[in-house]
């Protein structure tokens, strides 16, 4: 991981360079603090020790405060113009993915109950203004801010006690691993500050036109991270396309009554739960959207487009290959680097940290899977360069194709209310690209 101080430093350099920018900054802090005060009453129910809950509704008020006191120490109450507006609301949804994200981590839903989540996550997450507030105070120029900042920093310490005494009532069978949700919201918080970094140092140079690149598929990533909505139905459409290569991969042996490759069963777990993963990182998002028809059907027509570009490639790898090996070494290694290639930019551009958080998991695994599948051509003797090649330039066009497709969509939805970019005035859109339709196939195992 990247020097997390060091990253902290950078970004709070970037947003204290002028007043209009840090009141943006604070508006996204106060955000923050006020999503921690709805959290923390959405975990009182009927199992919360009856004990507990005016000490949890006290630190509740605590939160809602420092959200009013944040609001009130901003150098402009308003946003100037519409820009700065148009970044007050991307930093705030930056930092809404973050404690969405965080709170939704596969460990924190494993809590049996909504109070030992919160238990949990008010000593890890309260850490939270250690590192960044901290960093604030010293950067600030801003001699009533530096103090406002200094006295919510002295509040979260009573706080992070209040958690360590609940947690300590706990039974050990209800405990969580605390050395594991720091890990996990450190690395989210890096993310954050990185994305709001990338986002601050755009807006500072908002007058150059900014084109990531001519590709189809780097193109799409980058506006997935400017539409909210594209970014949920893409990511929800990835994971069922994870779902249906690991089935193609079995099927290939099953219908031919051939034994799985030893390798095969644990790869095939590995993409099944990287499915999982990817839709429950949108799940929260997902059931807002979907109550727009227009969603709906965007979700649908990108599900076809992916499992278009599955079906045009396994079926192509069949055509070239013959030794049913071969036919899965050879697919599993051009759909590895895809997946490097795709969410490594989709975490690159995306604003919802919890999608990248979930992401940069997944690369760890794709890492030993394509180690694993280089090493198995190795041993079988079938490793060929020029049939890697051919691989690596059938699947690159059949997925740019594929973008090119979800491109057009996303345009087409763009004239829609619900879904036009929300900060098309801030950050340039990309030009209107033209698709390039591929004929449908059909994909055959015999």
């Amino acid at each position: 991981m990247k020097n997390f101080t060091k990253s902290i430093q950078v970004l709070i350099e970037l947003v204290t360079r002028e007043p209009q920018m840090e009141s943006a900054w604070l508006t996204a802090l106060a955000h923050l603090e006020h999503l921690a005060a709805e959290q923390i009453l959405g975990n009182i129910t009927k199992s919360t020790p009856q004990e507990h809950i005016s000490e949890i509704k006290t630190h509740a008020a605590d939160e809602s405060r420092h959200r009013d006191t944040i609001l009130k120490i901003r150098p402009f109450q308003e946003a100037i113009n519409e820009d700065y507006l148009n970044l007050s609301q991307r930093l705030c949804a930056i930092a809404e993915s973050f404690i969405k994200g965080y709170f939704a981590t596969t460990i924190l839903t494993t809590a049996r109950s909504r109070f030992v989540a919160y238990v949990h996550g008010a000593i890890i997450i309260e850490q939270f203004p250690f590192q960044i507030y901290s960093a604030y105070i010293q950067g600030t120029k801003d001699i009533q801010i530096r103090e406002a900042m200094q006295s919510i920093l002295d509040d979260e310490v009573g706080h992070i006690q209040l958690g360590k005494k609940f947690w300590q009532q706990l039974p050990q069978n209800g405990r969580l691993s605390l050395s594991e949700l720091q890990i996990i919201e450190k690395e989210m918080c890096q993310i954050m500050v990185e994305r709001m970094t990338e986002i601050v140092s755009r807006f500072q140079n908002r007058d150059a036109f900014f084109l990531p690149s001519s590709k189809a598929s780097t193109r799409l990533a980058w506006m997935l991270g400017e539409r909210p909505w594209a970014t949920c139905a893409w990511i929800h459409v990835l994971g069922k396309s994870e779902e249906i290569a690991s089935r193609h991969m079995q099927r290939i042996f099953k219908i031919r009554n051939l034994p799985l490759p030893q390798e095969m069963p644990a790869h095939v777990e590995d993409e099944l739960r990287h499915a999982k993963l990817l839709q429950r990182s949108v799940l929260l998002q997902r059931r807002s959207w979907l109550a727009k028809c227009p969603y709906k059907e965007a979700e649908l027509a990108m599900g076809h487009l992916l499992e278009k570009y599955l079906v045009l490639f396994f079926s192509s790898i069949m055509k070239r290959f013959k030794d049913p090996h071969s036919i899965y070494l050879y697919g599993a290694w051009g759909l590895e680097m895809r997946v490097f290639k795709h969410y490594t930019e989709i975490m690159k551009w995306t604003d919802d940290v919890g999608v990248a958080h979930t992401i940069s998991g997944i690369l760890i695994d794709e890492t030993e899977h394509t180690h694993m599948v280089h090493t198995s051509l190795i041993e079988r003797n079938i490793l060929n360069p020029e049939a890697l090649k051919w691989v690596r330039q059938l699947e690159e066009d059949l997925f740019e194709s594929a973008c090119k497709e979800a491109l057009d969509l996303i345009f087409q939805l763009d004239e829609k209310p619900d879904f036009a970019p929300p900060y098309r005035h801030t950050f340039h859109s990309v030009p209107q690209m033209l698709s390039v339709n591929t004929e449908s196939a059909t994909l055959e195992l015999n």
